[in-house]
């Protein structure tokens, strides 16, 4: 299943996703000295913050795409819809719906590999949201079949019941410094950060201008700090 953007009515539809099996490979994830496997749905790169030199380099590629692709493309509808996608993709994952998820076979091997509080983290409801990015705005140009492919990485930074943990906060302030200590632990421990790619065919000649999902993780940079 994927979720596509359409640029028209800007919201996600249900499709077939394509995943490539290389993206899939777990041979990379590393593992702590106890056995426990971090929380990972695909082994992709783990991205937590932006980058400046993509920031400026962004800046760039969206003048080519509304220039010479696509004169209507805009960053913030395209990142409003990136988050619906992540709610709506991360819930269907997060309760096993993988019959709604076709071609996600060794996705869902991974998702089964994980411990019952790694899945509790996966649903991601919109409010959770407290950080997204666009990080890399890529182009891919076939001067031989013509083709315009745009890739957009999004990072995004989730916690978990923030309102909760805002309240822990502050009794926490009147209490020992230990207590305060184990609320922020405890905060930090349920940050989650999800990469997400979105993939789109810009070329003159495409008969589909729909954003679709090529590539997604979410992970939490508590496990690999603790390795």
């Amino acid at each position: 299943m994927a979720f596509i953007i359409s640029r028209s009515s800007r919201s996600f539809l249900t499709s077939a996703l394509n995943y490539s099996p290389k993206l899939l490979s777990l041979n990379h994830i590393r593992y702590a000295s106890n056995n426990h496997r971090p929380m990972m749905l695909m082994d992709l790169p783990r991205i937590v913050y932006p980058n400046l030199f993509y920031t400026i380099r962004n800046f760039f590629s969206r003048i080519i795409i509304n220039g010479y692709f696509d004169s209507t493309f805009a960053i913030k509808p395209f990142s409003d819809g990136a988050r619906q996608a992540l709610t709506i993709v991360s819930r269907l994952i997060g309760n096993n719906q993988f019959d709604d998820l076709s071609g996600l076979v060794t996705q869902q091997k991974n998702y089964e590999n994980l411990t019952s509080e790694q899945k509790q983290k996966i649903p991601v409801d919109e409010s959770e949201i407290v950080f997204s990015y666009p990080y890399l705005i890529g182009m891919i140009m076939d001067e031989q079949t013509n083709s315009r492919l745009v890739e957009i990485t999004i990072i995004f930074h989730i916690l978990k019941d923030r309102n909760a943990y805002h309240e822990e906060m502050i009794h926490a302030k009147g209490d020992s410094i230990t207590n305060w200590t184990a609320a922020m632990k405890k905060m930090r421990d349920n940050i989650v950060v999800c990469n997400y790619k979105f993939l789109r065919d810009m070329s003159k000649n495409a008969k589909d201008d729909s954003w679709i999902i090529s590539g997604l993780n979410h992970w939490s940079p508590s496990e690999y700090e603790q390795q």
